[in-house]
């Protein structure tokens, strides 16, 4: 049986109105504000659904990227995280503060914050079809997919080892350049 959840009390938007506008230094996260307001919505009409994945992308450079990856990288390559509303990263960024028992900087390193993250404008992560938790690991460093990647000039990792933004190494987190 679902229960009618009914609206945020004065409390919780408090505190959600503290985990998007405060600055992250703090928490050792020095990346860039991508989203000014809590309630910026993504355009239905500016994403695509991609096929197989579950997962959405931007239409137009970061579609287009993802499609030239796999025809040059090949068929065991796939999409697995699109685009993000602040909503989605909001509820990503939570559970990942749950999961490190409240550990705001712990979380930080590898997720942004929800005011934080490029996945609200462009970028994405892709994985080894087969490799599960893995591609979300530094062992998708070791794989051939990832190999073929570093060779191509039209992508960028975002999240390089000893990045300026404080976030681990993520080879799988592509930034459209």
């Amino acid at each position: 049986m679902q229960k009618n959840i009914g609206e945020f009390t004065n409390k919780e938007l408090s505190f959600l109105e503290k985990i998007f506008y405060i600055n992250p230094t703090q928490y050792g996260f020095y990346g860039k504000k991508i989203s000014s307001s809590i309630t910026e919505k993504i355009s239905e009409k500016d994403i695509v659904k991609i096929p197989r994945t579950g997962h959405y992308l931007f239409r137009g450079k970061p579609e287009q990227t993802y499609y030239e990856m796999k025809k040059d990288i090949g068929d065991t390559i796939i999409l697995t995280s699109g685009v993000r509303s602040i909503v989605k990263q909001m509820n990503l960024y939570l559970d990942k503060i749950y999961s490190t028992d409240g550990n705001i900087t712990e979380a930080s390193k590898s997720l942004a914050p929800p005011a934080f993250t490029y996945h609200s404008i462009g970028d994405f992560d892709v994985g080894k079809i087969g490799l599960g938790y893995d591609n979300f690991t530094s062992r998708f460093a070791l794989t051939d997919e990832f190999l073929k990647m570093k060779s191509l000039t039209y992508i960028e990792m975002r999240y390089t080892i000893n990045n300026k933004d404080g976030v681990r190494y993520e080879p799988w987190h592509i930034k459209v350049i």
